[in-house]
């Protein structure tokens, strides 16, 4: 027969979901945000024949590190409660894809 849950942990576990659902409705908005302010201002600056330079290379930064937070928290989030050979393929695609970013984010600095 299974243990109950005592009512303590049954409100951490509350707490704990309510917490990670706020963090990735947080920075989806962000995502969100950041993509129209962005599309927007590339349509401007593709009108007046213009590139955005630093100031939208950096904005681009910000979106897609959002993006992967958002993606890579959804994605633990959800294995959290699934079966072990599910839940390690989803850890190791979340490894491999912070890998590639500072990989990325390395090689595009030389």
């Amino acid at each position: 027969m299974a243990k109950k849950k005592s009512t303590s942990k049954k409100i951490e576990d509350r707490s704990v979901k309510a917490n990670m659902n706020a963090l990735i409705g947080l920075c989806a908005c962000v995502v969100m945000i950041l993509a129209i302010v962005i599309f927007i201002v590339n349509l401007i600056l593709d009108a007046v024949d213009q590139s955005g330079g630093v100031v939208m290379n950096v904005m681009n930064l910000i979106k897609d590190i959002a993006l992967g937070i958002v993606v890579c928290l959804a994605a633990f989030y959800f294995a959290r409660n699934k079966k072990k050979a599910f839940k390690i393929t989803v850890y190791v695609c979340i490894i491999v894809y912070i890998i590639l970013v500072f990989l990325g984010f390395g090689l595009s600095m030389i």
